[in-house]
């Protein structure tokens, strides 16, 4: 809820990542926490639901409430990265619609003109994606090749899956996987984490 929003802001959290995949939330009820987020100087992020990266105008939904950046389940392709840049950036770049939105103050009240506020958008949106599967792995080089990646997050969980080991996120096999793909990642010179459990 929006409290726990806001304690985490005051705790010091770098960000919040919103998740609208492994959850029931739409848009809406994200704006909320977007704003409990934002009110402690928290930004946040979202982790659409996947197969929305194919729908840039529900990706903008988000955006228009005050996300500073998308996050990107299951992506397998270089394809699918560059529907997630056309949805975040504007043009050239990308093809975010542009009007007067909650992100730029509807065009009230601030001393900046929309050409600077939509400089700083592209400059400070942030474009995060899930590695969960074999078929994103095998095609990682390609993924990492389109311009916009900001961050690689290997989903242990999603993999283990599809590797066969259904939830053993420790496996050898599981692990070395994750291994991999880090390395490769910040061999290209682009932070890359994955989940950290205690015990």
């Amino acid at each position: 809820d929006t409290e726990h929003v806001e304690i985490l802001g005051l705790l010091g959290y770098d960000f919040l990542w919103a998740d609208a995949e492994h959850s029931y939330a739409d848009p809406e009820s994200i704006a909320s926490l977007i704003l409990a987020a934002e009110r402690r100087g928290m930004p946040t992020l979202v982790r659409i639901g996947y197969g929305y990266q194919n729908i840039i105008g529900h990706i903008q939904k988000y955006l228009v409430a005050g996300a500073q950046g998308i996050i990107l389940p299951q992506c397998e392709s270089a394809s699918d990265v560059e529907k997630i840049v056309a949805a975040v950036k504007f043009p050239p770049v990308g093809k975010r619609g542009l009007a007067g939105e909650r992100w730029n103050a509807w065009g009230l009240g601030s001393e900046k003109s929309l050409a600077k506020c939509v400089a700083e958008s592209d400059r400070n949106s942030v474009i995060g994606i899930l590695i969960e599967n074999n078929a994103g792995i095998s095609r990682l080089d390609e993924i990492l090749d389109v311009p916009g990646i900001d961050f690689v997050f290997v989903a242990p969980t999603d993999l283990s899956a599809d590797m066969g080991f259904h939830g053993e996120i420790r496996h050898p096999d599981v692990l070395a996987r994750i291994e991999e793909v880090g390395e490769r990642v910040k061999k290209r010179g682009i932070a890359v984490g994955t989940l950290v459990l205690s015990g």
